[in-house]
């Protein structure tokens, strides 16, 4: 009576305008029309949500007449709109189970009907239209834009470094859980003994050998559909592929195993949707020490081991269960089949994922790789650190038509370039792309290290954040002399070098056995008074190779060598003098260093050098003003505090002395990552480990 009452009581209360005053005043009460045109939508809205629910009941094994399903149906859906809960949920679905069950059918099968009604007309819907809405909306809402600015820039985001961009990829991830989804389904199927009345059907239609077949062949699908939605998940190419085939013959063996043909449309339509975001899965490799891969091996465990408990329960059951007995209504021994299909389907995948999904291995360049490099740098420049390419501890990547090259060290899942990419002016923004898309081919992080404040809108550009690392001292050269009140510690410690017997020279390479042994002497006596050992990457160290890449600057007192540096000599037609490697004995006069700095500039200058370089002061002027993002703030704390640890301040003073101009120096990273943990990162790189970084050897 309340579902026969609800459309009179409809049309009535629409005629009152009290009733409609939350209508817009220069708005009349919905004409005939309308009111007719609403009632036609809601009424086809109703009748196919019925159909969804007798085709779900249907499938389940509960054969409703039409005519009662649809009295159930809508006087259950009226006391769900009462009720005032979202779908009706309970109350809806209690009234459908005692309608049913009083027509005489059996409730744990009107049950099984109402929950797939439930995921077909409620989940997959709202799953379609995340999946369709999801990249429309990330890519294209302004709110969503700024939102994911706000986010950044909160400290408790900042500190936890939790990624605002998520939703960008939830099209992917609804795909990979569907692709889990699907697997399970085949899994479930596996394990649930068919009804009566079904094996009578697939006895007239399927042949006992496409039954048996099919069904072991299904247990082994699925458990690779479970695997493989972590390939989804992380866009993995080779995944992609084989699951599209899976999905499609997971669907052909749903039907030939029992005429599941609801199973094998929802695995066609995972294959469809899979299909439609082909362009997303471009990764060769993919990181399997994640946190997110223990989530997936933990839901692919559960599932496996679920089907083993299930399967084992029902071998153990039956008295008469024989492994070999091969029958349309033997669903033990098909099963304890299946228990073996699940584990070889298990081994399978993964020993696929060891060798599919690894990281092809980096290759450290050759002597004609180097060549090749400092030919680039000397044509286009090499900025601050091109010579350090020479070590042989950093990559090569070769971009923008071979035009530009990218030094960058490996730690993790980093590839951690050092500087700007190398080559024309136009040809940067590229490599910086083209680097980006080479490591998230592989599943790794991007990173560039000690970039410099001219190169910043390159990075901006290319969606990567910044953190301040420090401040490069530069000394133009054609404003230094050690005359006058500017440069009179200088001048000091070159007047006092004649005292106390020092003197300067510069070979060039190659550089022979005796000299190398001279300095490397040296460099042992340094290395013990400090207790450390070789850095590497973005520090230089002792190799004889290496220094055979540029002269050194040597300091004798009475004839013996006390003191040494190799020179960085700049690249391109505005590079940059240097020095890297500096080493001398622990009983040098104290204006050892001075003497030496002062003697290469002057060095530099002659030669016809505009600029050198005197390294980074770490930290200094990071997150000294109130504004600045929380990591930096944390980082400006380690300047003013941290001195015991590293001697931030006594750098930036010594340097300061040069009267130089200071430079900013980043750190560029996609935004999301933790940059606490990639800057110990990128310490482990330069220590040469994670174990060397904490045990300092």
């Amino acid at each position: 009576m309340a579902a026969a009452a609800y459309l009179p009581l409809y049309f009535f209360l629409t005629t009152k305008r009290r009733l409609m005053r939350w209508l817009p005043h220069d708005l009349g009460l919905p004409p005939l029309r309308l009111k007719l045109e609403l009632l036609a939508v809601s009424l086809l809205d109703w009748i196919l949500a019925a159909a969804v629910l007798w085709a779900c009941l249907y499938i389940s094994g509960a054969h409703v007449k039409p005519a009662l399903l649809l009295g159930a149906f809508a006087g259950a859906s009226v006391l769900g709109l009462v009720s005032q809960v979202p779908g009706g949920l309970g109350v809806f679905d209690g009234l459908i189970l005692i309608a049913l069950k009083e027509a005489g059918f059996d409730p744990p099968v009107i049950l099984s009907g109402l929950l797939l009604f439930r995921l077909a007309y409620y989940l997959l819907p709202l799953l379609a239209g995340l999946y369709i809405g999801s990249e429309m909306f990330t890519q294209n809402s302004q709110a969503l834009a700024r939102l994911r600015v706000r986010l950044g820039s909160h400290p408790l985001f900042g500190l936890l470094g939790l990624p605002a961009v998520l939703l960008a990829d939830l099209g992917t991830r609804l795909v990979a859980i569907l692709t889990f989804l699907a697997g399970a389904l085949l899994l479930a199927s596996a394990a649930m003994p068919s009804v009566v009345e079904q094996i009578d059907v697939v006895r007239k239609h399927v042949p006992i050998s496409f039954v048996e077949s099919s069904s072991w062949f299904s247990v082994l699908t699925g458990v690779l559909l479970l695997g493989l939605a972590r390939g989804i998940d992380g866009r993995l190419r080779i995944a992609y592929r084989l699951t599209t085939w899976l999905l499609l013959i997971g669907a052909g063996l749903a039907v030939t195993k029992g005429l599941h043909f609801g199973e094998a449309l929802f695995l066609l339509a995972v294959a469809l949707l899979l299909r439609a975001r082909k362009r997303v899965f471009v990764r060769r490799a993919m990181t399997l020490g994640a946190m997110t891969q223990a989530g997936w091996y933990a839901g692919l465990g559960l599932c496996v081991l679920v089907f083993f408990a299930i399967g084992v329960a029902q071998v153990l059951g039956d008295d008469s269960f024989d492994l070999f007995y091969f029958g349309f209504g033997e669903h033990t021994s098909r099963i304890g089949r299946g228990l073996a299909a699940a584990l070889l389907g298990l081994v399978v995948y993964l020993i696929w994922q060891f060798f599919a999904v690894r990281r092809a291995e980096l290759a450290l360049p050759n002597r004609g790789d180097l060549e090749r490099a400092r030919s680039l740098y000397r044509e286009h420049g090499g900025g601050e650190f091109a010579h350090l390419t020479f070590m042989r501890d950093k990559y090569l990547f070769w971009a923008a038509e071979q035009q530009a090259v990218v030094a960058y060290g490996s730690v993790r899942n980093r590839l951690v370039a050092l500087g700007s990419p190398c080559g024309p002016a136009q040809a940067i923004d590229r490599a910086i792309l083209e680097f980006r898309r080479f490591a998230d081919a592989q599943d790794r992080v991007p990173v560039f290290y000690e970039v410099l404040e001219p190169d910043l809108a390159h990075y901006h550009d290319a969606g990567f954040d910044l953190f301040k690392l420090g401040e490069l001292a530069i000394v133009q050269l054609d404003e230094f002399s050690l005359a006058g009140k500017r440069w009179e510690d200088l001048r000091q410690a070159v007047n006092r070098s004649t005292k106390e017997h020092l003197t300067f020279e510069i070979v060039d390479a190659p550089h022979d056995s005796a000299r190398m042994a001279e300095v490397r002497e040296v460099s042992d006596i340094w290395l013990a008074d400090k207790g450390s050992v070789e850095k590497g990457y973005s520090l230089g160290r002792f190799d004889d190779d290496y220094l055979d890449w540029s002269p050194l600057a040597l300091v004798r007192r009475a004839g013996k060598l006390i003191a040494f540096a190799n020179i960085v000599p700049p690249y391109g037609p505005n590079g940059t003098a240097s020095v890297d490697l500096m080493r001398h004995v622990g009983d040098a006069p104290r204006s050892t260093m001075d003497f030496l700095f002062a003697k290469v500039m002057l060095w530099a200058q002659e030669q016809g050098h505009q600029q050198f370089s005197l390294g980074m002061a770490p930290l200094s002027r990071v997150g000294d003003n109130p504004y600045a993002r929380i990591n930096e703030r944390l980082a400006s704390i380690a300047f003013r505090y941290g001195n015991n640890l590293y001697n931030y301040q006594g750098v930036r003073r010594y340097k300061d002395k040069f009267k130089p101009e200071w430079t900013g120096s980043y750190l560029a990273y996609p935004r999301g990552v933790w940059v606490p943990g990639l800057l110990i990162d990128i310490a482990a790189l330069v220590s040469g480990g994670h174990g060397r970084l904490l045990l300092g050897r």
